[in-house]
This record gives C-alpha cells, structure tokens and sequence, in this order.
C-alpha cells in the first residue's frame, strides 16, 4: 500500500526521534494487519431467531446470542482474525491489541460516487487521508504508542523520544483547546488529542501519497480545481455534517472526536501546502505562525 511506503518515509526523515527508535516503528508499521471490506470467516448466526412478530423480542433474543458468544469465547486464545465491526457500517478502526486497521467495505464509499470511481484528489484525501492514513496513525498516537508491535503494552520508546513526542502533542492539545464549539465552549483538547493526531497524521501521508499521482504530477484541473484545491475540498467533504448546537455540545463533552468542524479546519490549519493552496495570510481564520503549526508524525 502507497500509504504505509510514505508513512515509512516520513519516519525516516523525522528528525525528533532516534534512530533505534525509528527501527521498532519501522518494524511496528510493517507488520500492522489490514482487515478491508469482509472478514475472511463469518460469525455462525444460525442459533439467532430472528422474524417480525416483535422487535423487542428480536433485541432480546440477540442479546441473548451476543452474551452466550462471548462466553463461547473463554478460555481459548484470543481470534485474531475477528472482526469488531461490519462490512455495513460505515465507520473504521484500529485496534492497538492486536495492532490492527479495519475498514469495513462500507466506508471505503465516497459520497456522491457511489456508482462511479472519484478521481485520485477526493481518493488520496478520503480514503487515503481521513481513513487509511487516520488508522495507521492510531498506531502511533497518545494511546496506540503505547503498544507494542504485537499489540502487547510495552513503552518501546527512549525517554528522550518519549520527550519529544509529548512536546509535540502538548502542542496539539493546546491548539484544539483554542476552538469554540458553541457559545463559550471549548473543544477538550486532551480528551480529543488522540483523533486530532491521528486525522493530522492521515491527512499528511494521503497528501504526501497524492503528490505521486499522475493527476498530481500532471497538474490536471478538474471542475476548475487544481489538483491541490480538489484534495483539500474532498477532505473537507468528508466532514460535511448539520449538527444543532446541543448535539455538538453534547459532543464536546462526552466524545473523544472533535466536532467535524474542527477535525478539517485544525489540520489543515497546521499544513503549509494548504496555505500555498488557498493564499492563506496573517489576518484570515485559518492562519497559524509557523511556530504553532504541528508537525508530528
């Protein structure tokens, strides 16, 4: 996969972590399992009752299934080959237990091409960058750096990278700390620090991924878009969402994902491509000096 080439690129060149270091996280994202679209072996539902007399009954019934499942599971080594999600949900993970990404094959749709291929500046920006490139950079975030490469807790960092690295994501937190929600709410910077590292992380390699296109390469306009306008507006496109102001409060206080808003305009607020892109100067929204821009992984 074009993205894991570039994020070992990217950890190669990076210029805050040693060198032994960089070896584990070598070898950590070369042995990281991909589990895309189905799982290789389906869960046995032939036990579950299932018919429209009552739905309650159904709710029960599968509860009842779900509950004699993992007790089925006792005692016996962990399967990892099994999936925590379904191929029609249209959502992704990654699991630092087992070191895993899964993206079920519903969320490898973009919208508004349901039945037709995008071309690579939405791909790269959605599939490459808000999904592929987000997961892989779970592995590395607050929490997934954690783990080792068989997913086992292990603090396989030297203290002076370990150093570095929570310098640069105290950075991160105090960015999203500066976002008002609603009101005079803020974005719980801490709390959300994971996600923001991973969607700031995902969103650098699909671009760095993008850039060794031919679209790319070839400067093609599409719709009156440059190949550089068509990735940044397609990762926005991921986001688009119509929330009440209660919903997004709600958010801000019980979840670890920053209001949509803030997971397009803080990222790429920390990008210098994006800047170049769009001529965004000292004054405008989205401006940051370049000594607050986050540079991590």
């Amino acid at each position: 996969m074009l993205l894991s080439k570039v994020y070992a690129e990217r950890i190669k060149n990076l210029d805050w972590m040693t060198e032994g270091t960089k070896k584990k996280a070598l070898h950590k994202l070369d042995v990281m399992i991909m589990k895309v679209g189905y799982p290789d072996k389906w869960k046995d539902l032939s036990a579950l009752h299932v018919d429209r007399a009552s739905y309650v009954q159904n709710v029960i019934n599968a509860n009842k299934w779900y509950t004699n499942y993992m007790i089925s599971k006792y005692g016996k080594p962990v399967d990892r080959t099994e999936w925590g999600m379904e191929p029609q949900t249209y959502n992704a993970y990654y699991n630092p237990s087992n070191n895993e990404i899964v993206v079920p094959g519903c969320n490898i749709m973009v919208p508004g091409y349901e039945r037709k291929m995008a071309d690579d500046a939405i791909l790269y920006a959605i599939i490459g960058g808000s999904t592929f490139g987000h997961e892989m950079t779970h592995g590395f975030d607050d929490q997934g750096s954690k783990y080792d490469e068989q997913g086992n807790l292990n603090n396989w960092w030297t203290p002076q990278d370990s150093a570095k690295f929570y310098a640069k994501t105290r950075m991160i937190v105090k960015q999203f700390d500066g976002y008002v929600a609603v009101d005079s709410l803020h974005v719980n910077g801490s709390m959300t620090q994971g996600e923001n590292i991973a969607d700031l992380g995902g969103i650098m390699m699909g671009y760095q991924a993008f850039q060794q296109t031919k679209q790319y390469q070839d400067h093609e306009m599409i719709a009156g878009l440059t190949p550089n306008q068509r990735f940044f507006l397609g990762y926005a496109m991921a986001w688009m969402l119509n929330m009440r102001p209660e919903a997004i409060a709600n958010q801000v206080r019980s979840d670890v994902h920053s209001p949509a808003k803030f997971r397009v305009n803080g990222p790429l607020s920390d990008m210098t491509a994006f800047y170049k892109t769009f001529g965004v100067k000292k004054g405008d929204g989205m401006w940051r000096p370049d000594s607050l821009r986050v540079k991590i992984w």
